[in-house]
């Protein structure tokens, strides 16, 4: 008699298989991030998955409203200059700790610790969020891309950004990943590991 098993074996694991195709499709963006994720790439999560996350946590003085605003600036400006928006706003996250920290509030409003030392008083504060966002995502973009590099929108929101604060020339292009973040944009030694905990967290929020 003819062993027929194997074949009807194969044959049902193909059907599970595309089965689960159907039920789960694959993401359209890269999952999380990782110490070696690259600053200038497309976005690895959704504008309504920052805000299922940022929401809930405790935000200071903002509203739902504000975060919703916020979010949604940081997705324009970032996408636009092509920079991915879960790089911008783990960084954001994890600097302010949700939006509550004291140089996050009014009328700071700075996003990310930017000239923000430890020393009283030091730091850079914005007039409105929407300077704030360009300032940061313009500053990530300057670690990322070498002097003179880029296109004419990302140069463009590079010299607002640091029109604030100016960055070392030696510091533009260092950090084309966010490990290269580390001992520059923060001392922590595992500055870069932390920005990637806050990226998985993120994508992790369906």
């Amino acid at each position: 008699m003819r062993n027929t098993s194997t074949p009807i074996t194969l044959s049902a694991l193909a059907l599970v298989i595309a089965f689960g195709s159907l039920i789960s499709p694959q993401s359209s963006h890269a999952a999380g991030l990782d110490t070696s994720s690259r600053i200038v790439a497309p976005p690895r999560v959704t504008e309504r998955q920052v805000v299922r996350y940022l929401v809930p946590k405790y935000n200071g003085a903002y509203t739902n409203s504000d975060v919703h605003w916020m979010v949604g600036r940081y997705f324009d400006v970032s996408v636009e200059s092509g920079v991915d928006p879960l790089v911008v706003i783990a960084q954001m996250d994890h600097e302010t700790a949700h939006l509550s920290s004291y140089w996050s509030q009014r009328p700071r409003r700075n996003p990310a610790g930017i000239g923000v030392t430890g020393e009283p008083g030091e730091g850079v504060s914005f007039p409105r969020w929407s300077y704030s966002v360009d300032a940061h995502v313009g500053r990530l973009l300057a670690y990322a891309l070498p002097r003179g590099a880029g296109t004419t929108r990302q140069k463009r929101l590079i010299a607002r950004a640091l029109s604030w604060r100016p960055l070392p020339d030696s510091y533009r292009g260092s950090a084309r990943t966010i490990y290269g973040l580390q001992r520059r944009w923060g001392s922590d030694r595992y500055y870069a590991r932390k920005l990637a905990r806050v990226g998985d967290v993120i994508d992790a929020v369906p």
